[in-house]
């Protein structure tokens, strides 16, 4: 058996490195001329910049990788105060309560809501709706203000989606379950609590992992852009623009990229699919790294960082306070911040010339965080033009058609089929590379 992996993002990485354990055959295809996908860490002067996720939770799964990879020196633990978060509200930030009981006692919720919250526990629970919004979903069972004033800011922090069309049962299924098994979201927390990660990063950023992983692979090309994917006789073959790529076939196929990226491939082998993952929706961010003299900020970054929610009509989505999240981020007399503009809710910011987008966050900056100066130290702009994968009605079609093609020998190990998140991707990865496994060993039995 051979085995054809396309996308060389964490997903991918983790399916060939499984697979490589296994002594199964494989080749593992990326366009780029490094691994990592979404994954992008930057060292530029004395500042580590992360263009995507800025970090993981640790599963055991994840652990497990770092200890394969004897990454253990290279990790970093996120401070204690990153477990703290803040909320943009009333024209000023105000710190989100982290337990029910200092929920109760501040004032960030009104007594209608706090009210409301109370009552959550005894609201009879609804049939499960397959197309019920995380809106729809909160706005029943908590009310208007936790939707507009927790989840929605949320939402955006983690999908870059507005919860008006984000699907609650593909976004966060086990609060569905909640309802459904428990009776009740708040019954279902104190019944099925969930675990307790700690947060990490790496020393150089995020990209440690898949670089680290691209390493101990012997079968991972980059530089090796695929144009199309054909099927002859049982088996298929992956044609690249590389000149000097000599054509494979084989047995089993993994597509390890983004809808948007897989649908011009597949366009002749599967046009079912191809069909359906045109209508995947990825809404465009713009990752601003802005660099302060710390003597020149007022606000005290004491957390994980701030969310903006629509309702406020702020510039930005959210800032993450890198420098205070993990050690080394940024020289110790200055801060690092990290601003995301774009998403749904606030996509026609991004297509904004690029330096009316930079004054915008650094004006937005200095005035939400009471900066004395007039300019920052330093600014770093990148753009996804297609950023995360918006689980919507939309990208119904395309996960079940992926199901569907697994009898076809054909796996999927993308963010759009099953979590957005690092975590999610590498334990889908896994799966994908247990099934292989499990086909490799049918057919050797």
């Amino acid at each position: 058996m051979r085995v054809g992996i396309i996308g060389a993002g964490i997903s991918g990485l983790v399916v060939a490195h499984q697979l490589q354990k296994a002594g199964i055959q494989h080749d593992l295809y990326e366009q780029a001329d490094f691994p990592g996908g979404n994954i992008k860490s930057v060292r530029i002067k004395n500042y580590v910049l992360e263009m995507g996720p800025n970090s993981l939770l640790l599963t055991p799964e994840i652990e497990k990788l770092i200890r394969e990879l004897k990454l253990e020196p290279e990790v970093v633990e996120a401070n204690p105060v990153s477990g703290t978060r803040y909320i943009f509200r009333d024209g000023r930030y105000r710190r989100l309560p982290d337990s029910p009981l200092k929920l109760m006692a501040d004032t960030y919720f009104h007594f209608k809501t706090k009210y409301r919250l109370l009552q959550e526990r005894f609201l009879p629970p609804k049939p499960v709706n397959p197309h019920e919004t995380i809106s729809q979903f909160f706005e029943r069972r908590f009310g208007r203000e936790v939707l507009d004033y927790a989840v929605s800011p949320f939402v955006m922090g983690i999908f870059a989606g507005d919860p008006d069309q984000l699907l609650i049962n593909k976004t966060f299924p086990k609060l569905v379950k909640y309802e459904q098994v428990y009776g009740s979201v708040q019954k279902g927390l104190l019944k099925d609590p969930p675990k307790r990660r700690k947060t990490i990063s790496f020393k150089n950023g995020l990209q440690t992992l898949p670089l680290a992983l691209g390493s101990k692979l012997l079968g991972l090309q980059t530089g090796y852009p695929v144009e199309m994917v054909t099927k002859s006789h049982g088996k298929y073959i992956i044609s690249t623009t590389s000149p000097d790529y000599v054509p494979r076939e084989y047995d089993v196929l993994v597509m390890a990229i983004p809808a948007h990226k897989a649908t011009p491939l597949l366009e002749y082998t599967f046009p079912g699919l191809a069909a359906a993952l045109r209508n995947v929706n990825y809404p465009p961010v713009a990752v601003v790294h802005t660099v302060y003299k710390k003597a020149s900020v007022g606000f005290s970054l004491k957390g994980f960082g701030a969310l903006h929610p629509k309702k406020e009509n702020l510039f930005s989505a959210g800032v993450i306070w890198n420098s205070s999240i993990f050690p080394n981020r940024c020289p110790d007399d200055e801060v690092l911040f990290t601003t995301f503009v774009g998403g749904t809710p606030f996509a026609e910011n991004t297509r904004r010339p690029r330096m009316e987008i930079l004054k915008g966050v650094h004006e937005e900056l200095k005035r939400n965080y009471q900066i004395s100066a007039e300019r920052p130290v330093y600014q770093h702009f990148y753009l996804w033009h297609q950023a995360i994968p918006q689980y919507d009605l939309y990208i119904e079609d395309a996960q079940q058609f992926a199901k569907t093609l697994e009898t076809d020998n054909v796996f999927i190990a993308a963010n759009w089929c099953s979590g957005v998140s690092i975590q999610h991707c590498v334990k889908r990865g896994l799966k994908v590379a247990k099934k292989i496994q499990e086909l490799a060993s049918a057919q050797t039995a």
